[in-house]
């Protein structure tokens, strides 16, 4: 369950170090980016009995026409900016009486009494801090923070748009302290000098201020399921109250979804499902806030090689990176038993910093998952989740794509290691077997493209979970593709896109075998690029013999080069390609059987005909595949291996380099 390893995550984030500060900014939205302009206009309001007075204040600098927030006294403002809803109304609960305001809110200031009834006394009945005031005692009161503001209104009103923030301190709830002086504290935090109490200085209690919202989110849940004296579904016993598990960090359930619960639940019933005591849903709130903070969009140029049409060469071009919908990922990284949760949370720090070195034994999502994050070593006892979303979380609009559980960290860094070294040496060596110029390759650059760019983007999330759980893939898809991508380069004569799609080929190979070598443990009989250049090599010595033919990739490969030699002389005699003119027509499609007899049947003829000068090499390798492909045909091998002859065949025809001595 989801849930639960989000609480898992969130534990040891509660019994760290964590200071009072860093934890008010982990679970409000003081440093939000949509709340920053919130504070150029803040109205605190301070309450003393029968005395009121006002206190207006920029929480910040302009610099270079930004403003920026304090960010010494905004931890001193626990507010909450609204997930999903209509913002301009009260919504959820609200640990203090600090509400963000709108500029329709504050247009509205200058009509008191509209101002106390449809924006302050909502959000009072809704704040932890008056839930003991009845109905009466939060109207005058509302009424008095309306009068003030409206009393100043021409000090701040001004047409342009405005936000601010309605901070009421009252010197009657617990939550606040005042001090003769002001002083930096661990625990209380500095507001503003008092209007009311001369020589004093108003503070915020952060330890009551953290009870507040861990209480105003707790009650949230309630809303859609409270149950005393029930049995926890976290901790399998009674506990003296449940809630459901709707967060409003975490908007993956949104009480406005029909599909999660049954039709049998009410809208306030939603325990019937899960319940959650309020211990672990403190966690849950951690963890959730936590894994906000790593969750990155997978970059727009992974995404297309993710999800562009792989079948089709001339769609894929003309598709734009930013055509695609953002998909969020985010690593979460569990302990398979109770361990040392100060260590545990050591790494979720330098996972949020991104703080990382050159070691070899960190796992870097970027290579595995498409997600700029590094997970700092880790050793077996531990296992990595990875969510992959889209959609808006804030909105509650999420779609799931993808829970990849149980990845083994030994498994990572074993796949991890083979992207590296095919990205750092092997494609390079691919790259200069076929003279290819391109010195990167976005889709060898991460295993998701990898994988997408081989099976289809259909297949990337099934694929992917698959070699993460170390079960085994397959490669008849990959010459599938291949083959058809390179019968339609070939019709519209496409040299460098065809290098592209051969030199990926041979990298996904190369990928395959060592798949099955280091992370399965079991080898796979496939050929390297190592093997196909020895073969050129025999063959440029003519030294093919029968035994070098016995495969259809093997026979495939050989065939092109055979062909490639007598393309180079053909062309030298009449100036014409001889694949294009003689074996393939335009717009068809090159099969076994027409490399076969439209082309190799054809040399010895077309050689006499034309007078070439073929090398020895040429005619001592040419018998021993005829009777290949004739043997081949035989046993129905160009037919049903007609993918793998194909691309091969193209391997060898695009490989073959004229040696200097030939003509």
């Amino acid at each position: 369950m989801l849930v639960e390893s989000i609480i898992r995550v969130g534990k040891p984030i509660i019994h760290s170090d964590l200071s009072n500060e860093q934890r008010i900014r982990w679970l409000t939205d003081v440093d939000s980016e949509n709340c920053k302009n919130f504070f150029q206009n803040v109205f605190l309001i301070e309450l003393d009995g029968e005395e009121t007075d006002y206190h207006y204040i920029t929480l910040g600098f302009w610099d270079d026409k930004s403003f920026f927030v304090d960010k010494l006294r905004n931890k001193a403002y626990p507010i909450l900016y609204p997930q999903g809803g209509i913002p301009l109304h009260a919504q959820g609960v609200y640990p203090a009486p600090c509400y963000l305001m709108y500029n329709p809110h504050i247009k509205l200031m200058k009509k008191p009494e509209e101002f106390a009834s449809e924006v302050i006394l909502p959000r009072l009945r809704s704040t932890v801090a008056y839930r003991e005031n009845n109905e009466g005692q939060l109207m005058s009161l509302a009424a008095r923070v309306a009068n003030i503001i409206a009393s100043n209104h021409d000090s701040f009103i001004s047409e342009e748009k405005q936000l601010g923030i309605l901070y009421i301190y009252d010197h009657t709830l617990s939550i606040y302290n005042t001090m003769p002086e002001r002083k930096t504290d661990e625990r209380f935090y500095w507001i503003a000098e008092s209007k009311l109490k001369h020589g004093q200085h108003l503070y915020i209690d952060s330890n009551k201020c953290l009870d507040g919202i861990i209480e105003s989110k707790f009650d949230e849940a309630k809303k859609l399921g409270y149950e005393k004296n029930a049995i926890s579904t976290f901790t399998n016993r009674i506990e003296e109250e449940v809630s459901s598990v709707y967060n409003k960090f975490w908007l993956w359930l949104s009480p406005t979804w029909e599909m999660p619960r049954s039709i049998y639940w009410a809208d306030d019933g939603w325990t019937n499902g899960i319940k959650i005591d309020r211990t672990n849903y403190e966690a849950f709130l951690y963890g959730s806030q936590f894994l906000k903070q790593i969750t990155i969009p997978i970059s727009s140029s992974i995404l297309k090689e993710m999800f562009a049409p792989t079948m089709n060469v001339e769609a894929k071009k003309h598709m734009r990176s930013t055509s695609f919908e953002k998909i969020y990922g985010a690593p979460i990284i569990l302990p398979l038993f109770s361990g040392d949760s100060k260590q545990l949370y050591g790494k979720y720090q330098r996972m949020l910093k991104n703080d990382h070195g050159n070691s070899e034994s960190e796992i870097h999502l970027e290579l595995l998952a498409g997600i700029n994050k590094v997970i700092p070593e880790t050793d077996d006892e531990h296992r990595l989740i990875i969510i992959y979303y889209s959609g808006d979380l804030s909105r509650g609009d999420v779609h799931i794509r993808m829970v990849i559980e149980d990845i083994i960290p030994s498994v990572a860094l074993e796949l991890q290691k083979i992207v590296k070294d095919l990205n750092r040496k092997y494609i390079v060596d691919i790259n200069k077997a076929f003279g290819s110029k391109r010195e990167e390759n976005y889709r060898t650059r991460s295993l998701p493209a990898m994988l997408a760019n081989a099976y289809g983007s259909g297949y990337v999330w099934n694929t992917l979970q698959t070699v993460f759980h170390r079960q085994p893939i397959f490669i008849k898809r990959l010459y599938q593709s291949t083959s058809m991508k390179l019968n339609e380069l070939a019709n519209k004569e496409d040299h460098w896109g065809m290098l592209d799609e051969l030199v990926f080929h041979h990298a996904f190979v190369y990928f395959y075998r060592e798949y099955y070598q280091r992370v399965l443990k079991t080898e796979k009989e496939v050929k390297n690029m190592s093997d196909w250049i020895q073969i050129l090599e025999k063959y440029h010595a003519g030294a093919i013999t029968i035994d070098d033919l016995r495969t259809t990739e093997e026979l495939g490969f050989v065939t092109g080069l055979l062909l490639k030699q007598f393309s180079n002389s053909y062309h030298h005699k009449t100036d014409k390609d001889y694949i294009k003119h003689r074996v393939m027509r335009f717009g068809s499609k090159l099969t076994p059987e027409m490399v076969w007899k439209a082309g190799v049947m054809r040399c010895e003829e077309l050689a006499a005909q034309w007078e070439m000068k073929l090398a020895g090499n040429f005619y001592r390798v040419l018998p021993h595949v005829l009777l290949a492909l004739l043997d081949a045909d035989k046993q129905n091998l160009l037919s049903k291996n007609k993918d793998e002859f194909m691309t091969a065949f193209w391997s060898g025809h695009l490989m073959y380099r004229k040696p200097i001595e030939e003509v």
